[in-house]
């Protein structure tokens, strides 16, 4: 199996697991590979096999992002509003052109695309459907920094509004897409098996010298330090976590909310 990932850029999810049933031991199903890629310990990927059509541009930190003002149509108030898509701190800059994807590209796991991927989770371990929206619909990625928002086209919806444009491929013609199309696939990049690998494999320095109480206690005050920086309330831990999780995700170093949570718990009598 080592020998075959060599030669592959990307393994279907079920190949994956066959991969980490070697790597760890013990038998790891498609499921479980779903769960890591959820909980964001693996990158999962998409292999657009019909191609996918899309509106891409860079993704930028939300500090930078452009801002313009509107007046409210309920009581007039001035209302700040970002530029493009936001998701999390990052705002992806769309352009209005249509292009089309091909290939593997890696799921943001922020969207429609996290929905999909948990809907799949929970029919193969026998949950419940997840009856979930998101706002930012579908997003995919590529390591090249591009982000990409999937569309798709009123043309082929049964809501067909009568104001449609030609050619078919107009850009007014697209709207959103509400998941990932059918007529691709879930994969796994071998790069991304070999990240978890090499996290697996590296020594846990920790657990061989565990830090003192002073040294803990000022790592936890350069932590609130740097929280306050960021305007992280760290007062509020369970709502802090969540947002620090995220950007160790963006970091692809994923920490779980709920072990940040338990850190930040501590700061104040470090204080």
């Amino acid at each position: 199996m080592k020998k075959l990932l060599d030669l592959k850029q990307w393994l279907t999810v079920p190949d994956a697991a066959r991969h980490l049933s070697i790597l760890f031991g013990e038998e790891v199903s498609e499921a479980d590979v779903l769960r890591l890629a959820l909980d964001g310990h693996l990158t999962l990927s998409v292999d657009f096999i019909n191609y996918a059509h899309a509106r891409c541009g860079p993704a930028i930190p939300l500090r930078d992002a452009k801002r313009k003002t509107i007046l409210s149509p309920i009581n007039g108030e001035r209302i700040d509003l970002v530029e493009g898509l936001e998701i999390g701190d990052q705002v992806i800059e769309l352009d209005k052109k249509i292009v089309r994807l091909k290939g593997v590209w890696d799921l943001k796991m922020r969207g429609a695309e996290q929905i999909d991927v948990e809907n799949r989770y929970q029919f193969l371990t026998g949950g419940p459907s997840v009856d979930l929206h998101s706002m930012a619909r579908t997003i995919v990625c590529h390591e090249s920094g591009t982000h990409c928002q999937l569309q798709s086209n009123f043309l082929d919806s049964e809501y067909r509004p009568k104001n449609l444009k030609t050619p078919r491929d107009h850009p007014d013609n697209y709207y959103p897409a509400g998941g990932l199309p059918e007529d691709c696939t879930l994969v796994v990049r071998t790069s991304a098996l070999r990240a978890l690998e090499a996290r697996r494999s590296v020594p846990n320095q920790i657990a061989e010298k565990p830090l003192g109480k002073r040294e803990r206690e000022t790592l936890l005050v350069i932590i609130a330090a740097l929280a306050k920086m960021a305007d992280i309330d760290v007062t509020k831990p369970s709502k802090a976590a969540v947002a620090i999780e995220r950007q160790t995700i963006d970091m692809r170093a994923p920490v779980a909310a709920r072990t940040i949570e338990n850190h930040l718990n501590r700061i104040p009598d470090s204080l």
